[in-house]
C-alpha cells in the first residue's frame, strides 16, 4: 500500500514517464466514448497550413500579407498570434498600422532560459503593459517558473498590439504536452500565459493570483474561480470538431470568420511548430492555446485531487489483499483479473464522464505489487521442500540442470531421449606442443582468456555447453531447449569464434608472442540426449553417431587446411545468409557410405570468388579430368593462397599421373 502511495507523491522521472504513457489510454477512451471536450463555438483557428504556403509562398511571409490577414479579422473581438515577429523588415510599419487599427490583437513572445540576442529596454517597457498587477505574494519566495530572457516582437509591432503574452508551454517527462501553464515570472514581473491573456481581454476582466512557495494557490478572473495550480491538465477536444480556416482564404477574402476569438498559428509540419499530445503526436502548438481557452471559457477542466488519488492508489492494495481470502489459485487469478478490470474501468468512466482524474497506473501497479508479493509468500512456503532438494544437489549440478531437477524430479533418473540436434566441436591447433614451451601460469591464463569468450558465444546463440575436453569445446544446439534454427545458430557460433579469435590474437601476440588457430566441426542429426553415467555420478550430454561425426569433421580441418567443416545434413538446413563451399566427398572412419563435406567460410567477397572457382575445379575432379582440375586448383592457390586448393591440387596431379581404373570421386579420410 505504502509503495503505491509513495510513487504517487514522489515518483522518479522514468517511472512518471511510463505512467504518463500508460494513462494516455484515458484520453483515447474519452474520445472513443464520445465524451471529448466540446470546443467553445466562439473560437476558431486561422491556420498557416500547407494550402496557404503553396499559394502565398514559403513562411515567413512578407508582413504586408500578415497585415491583410489582420485587416480581414478586424471584426473579431480578439485575434491572438502564436507567432513572434522578432526580426525587423521593410513591411513592419504596414503591419503595425493594421494591428493598431484593428485594436484586437494579442501578440505572442517567447521566454527563454538562455539567449544570444540583446533585450532592448524599450521593448521591456512595452511588455510591462501586459503584466499581471493583481498578484498577492503569500511568501517572500514564490514557486513560479522564471525566465531571464525573452524573444520579443520588434518595438514598432509590439507597441501596436493591445496586449502581449508568452506562448511557452512545457512537455511532461515523456515529451508529450498534457498541461497548460497559468503564468510566468520575467524579470520579477508576472505575465499570464497566452490563453489566460486572451481570456482576460475577451471577458474584459482582470486576473487575480495568490502565489506562495508552493506555487499558484488561488486563481480568479473577475468573480469566477479556477483550479489553482502553476498549470492545469488540458481537456482535449476531438480535433475534427475544431473550426479551422486556411490563412490564404482569409487573406484573399474568400472566407471571413465570424467567431469572436481567432488564434493564428502554423499547422504546416514543415514550419516545425509541433507539440505531441496523447491524441496526436503531430499536434500544432496553436491547438494548445485554443484548447486551454476553450476549457477556461466553458469551465470544463480535468479535476485532480491528490487526497482522493492517494486513497484510490491505496484501494489497489486493499483489493489485492481481499483476493487472498480465497485459497484456490484459480479463484485468486480470476478475482485478480476482475480487480484489475474494476480499477481500470472506474478510472476510465470517471475521466470520460466526469472529468475526474484518478492515478490508474499507480493503483494497478500497487495492486500487482501487493498481489505478486502475496503470491510470492505463498509460493515460498510451498517451495520449502524443493529448497531442501536444491541445497542437497547444488554442489554437483549446474544451475540450469538444477532448475530442471527442481521442476521435474524424475529427471534425476538415468536415461535420455532421441533428439534432432546440431553438435559443434572446436579444438585449438597445436596447443599441446605449445603448452610444453609455456609456463603453467601463462598456459592457464591463455586458456581462460580463450575459453571464456568462446563459451559466451555458444550461450548467446542459445547453445548448451556440453563440456570442455582440455582446450576443446563440445556444444549442443536444440537440447535441452528447442531451437527451430539450431543448424544456423551453430554455424553463427563458429563464425563468431573465428572473428573473436582474431581479436584475441592481437593481445596474445603482444603478451605471449603466440597466435592461436582453431578447427571446428559441425554436424546435424539424431542423437540420444540426457543424463549419462552411473547412479552415483552422471552428466547431461549427447551420444551417438551424430556426435562422433562432428568430432571427426573437426579433425579433418588439419588435412584440408580449413577452419570450419560442416556436414551435408547441416549445410542442407542453412539459408542464403551463409557462404559455404562443397569441400570434398569423403568416407570417414566408421562410415561405409561416402558423405559430402562443406567448408563454412567468412562472408567476404574474396571467399565468394574462391567458392565459385573451387567448385568449378571440384566438378572437373569428380568427372576424372584430373589435369584440368589440378590446373584450376593451382590458379586458385596462387591467386588466393587457398589451403583446400593446394590439397586438391596435389591429389589431382597424382591422380593425373596414375589414373585409377575405377573412379568414384571419394577420398578415404584417415585419422592420425
Amino acid at each position: 500500500m505504502f509503495f503505491g502511495v509513495f510513487l504517487f507523491f514522489g515518483a522518479s522521472a522514468p517511472i512518471e514517464s511510463i505512467k504518463l504513457r500508460a494513462e494516455d489510454v484515458l484520453y483515447r477512451a474519452k474520445v472513443m466514448l464520445g465524451r471529448a471536450h466540446k470546443p467553445d463555438r466562439a473560437l476558431a483557428i486561422v491556420a498557416i497550413d500547407e494550402k496557404s504556403v503553396n499559394e502565398l509562398g514559403r513562411w515567413p511571409w512578407d508582413r504586408k500579407i500578415i497585415a491583410k490577414l489582420v485587416e480581414n479579422l478586424s471584426g473579431a473581438k480578439v485575434v491572438a498570434f502564436d507567432v513572434v515577429f522578432s526580426e525587423p523588415t521593410n513591411s513592419d510599419e504596414e503591419l503595425a498600422r493594421a494591428i493598431q487599427s484593428a485594436n484586437n490583437v494579442v501578440l505572442g513572445f517567447f521566454l527563454r532560459k538562455e539567449a544570444t540576442a540583446f533585450q532592448q529596454n524599450s521593448n521591456f517597457d512595452i511588455l510591462l503593459q501586459s503584466e499581471l498587477l493583481r498578484v498577492k505574494k503569500l511568501s517572500e519566495k514564490v514557486s513560479v517558473e522564471e525566465f531571464p530572457h525573452a524573444e520579443t516582437n520588434t518595438d514598432l509591432i509590439a507597441a501596436s498590439a493591445v496586449m502581449q503574452a508568452p506562448f511557452n508551454s512545457r512537455p511532461d517527462h515523456d515529451g508529450l504536452y498534457r498541461r497548460y501553464p497559468v503564468a510566468f515570472l520575467f524579470k520579477g514581473h508576472f505575465f499570464p500565459s497566452m490563453a489566460l491573456q486572451v481570456y482576460r481581454l475577451y471577458k474584459n476582466q482582470d486576473v487575480e493570483l495568490s502565489v506562495s512557495k508552493n506555487g499558484i494557490e488561488d486563481l480568479r478572473i473577475g468573480h469566477q474561480e479556477f483550479p489553482a495550480s502553476n498549470s492545469f491538465l488540458l481537456n482535449f477536444p476531438e480535433f475534427s470538431s475544431v473550426k479551422i480556416f486556411s490563412a490564404v482564404d482569409v487573406v484573399k477574402g474568400r472566407i471571413i470568420p465570424k467567431e469572436d476569438v481567432v488564434f493564428i498559428g502554423a499547422t504546416e509540419i514543415g514550419i516545425y511548430d509541433i507539440r505531441p499530445t496523447p491524441l496526436d503526436y503531430s499536434t500544432p502548438g496553436v491547438f494548445l492555446h485554443y484548447t486551454a481557452l476553450s476549457n477556461l471559457l466553458n469551465g470544463d477542466f480535468i479535476i485532480v485531487n491528490k487526497l482522493v488519488g492517494a486513497l484510490y492508489v491505496a484501494t489497489g492494495a486493499i483489493l489485492s489483499l481481499v483476493v487472498f481470502l480465497f485459497r484456490r489459485l484459480r479463484v485468486r487469478l480470476y478475482l485478480a483479473a476482475f480487480g484489475l478490470s474494476m480499477i481500470l474501468a472506474s478510472g476510465v468512466i470517471l475521466f470520460a464522464y466526469f472529468n475526474f482524474y484518478l492515478p490508474v497506473f499507480y493503483s494497478i501497479l500497487t495492486f500487482l505489487f501487493s498481489y505478486v508479493a502475496s503470491e510470492g509468500l505463498m509460493f515460498s512456503l510451498s517451495e520449502l521442500q524443493a529448497g531442501k532438494v536444491k541445497k542437497a544437489f547444488s554442489s554437483y549440478l549446474s544451475p540450469e540442470l538444477l532448475e530442471l531437477v527442481i521442476k521435474n524430479p524424475d529427471s534425476l533418473k538415468l536415461g535420455g531421449q532421441k533428439r534432432y540436434v546440431t553438435v559443434l566441436f572446436s579444438d585449438l591447433r597445436g596447443f599441446t606442443s605449445m603448452s610444453e614451451k609455456l609456463e603453467p601460469e601463462a598456459l592457464v591464463n591463455i586458456l581462460n582468456k580463450y575459453l571464456e569468450p568462446m563459451t559466451l558465444i555458444v550461450l548467446e546463440e542459445k547453445g548448451m555447453l556440453d563440456k570442455y575436453i582440455g582446450d576443446a569445446i563440445m556444444a549442443i544446439f536444440n537440447a535441452p531447449v528447442d531451437l527451430s534454427d539450431h543448424p544456423a545458430r551453430a554455424c553463427k557460433s563458429a563464425l563468431r569464434m573465428l572473428e573473436k579469435l582474431q581479436e584475441l590474437n592481437v593481445g596474445f601476440r603482444e603478451s605471449f608472442g603466440i597466435e592461436l588457430s582453431i578447427g571446428v566441426g559441425i554436424n546435424t542429426g539424431y542423437a540420444v540426449v540426457g543424463n549419462m553415467g552411473s547412479s552415483v555420478r552422471f552428466d547431461y550430454t549427447a551420444i551417438g553417431d551424430t556426435v562422433n561425426t562432428a568430432s571427426r569433421l573437426e579433425g579433418l580441418n588439419k588435412f584440408y587446411k580449413t577452419s570450419v567443416i560442416i556436414s551435408e545434413s547441416t549445410a542442407r538446413e542453412l539459408g542464403d545468409g551463409f557462404v559455404i563451399r562443397m569441400l570434398d566427398r569423403v568416407a570417414v572412419k566408421g562410415k561405409a557410405q561416402a558423405t559430402t563435406i562443406y567448408e563454412l567460410m567468412l562472408p567476404t567477397e574474396a571467399n565468394r570468388q574462391i567458392k565459385q572457382l573451387y567448385e568449378d575445379a571440384l566438378e572437373l575432379y569428380f568427372k576424372g579430368q584430373f589435369q584440368e582440375a589440378a590446373d584450376l586448383f593451382s590458379i586458385i592457390y596462387q591467386r588466393f593462397g587457398d589451403g583446400p586448393s593446394s590439397v586438391l591440387m596435389e591429389r589431382s596431379e597424382k591422380l593425373a599421373l596414375n589414373p585409377p581404373e575405377q573412379w568414384e570421386g571419394v577420398y578415404v579420410a584417415k585419422e592420425k
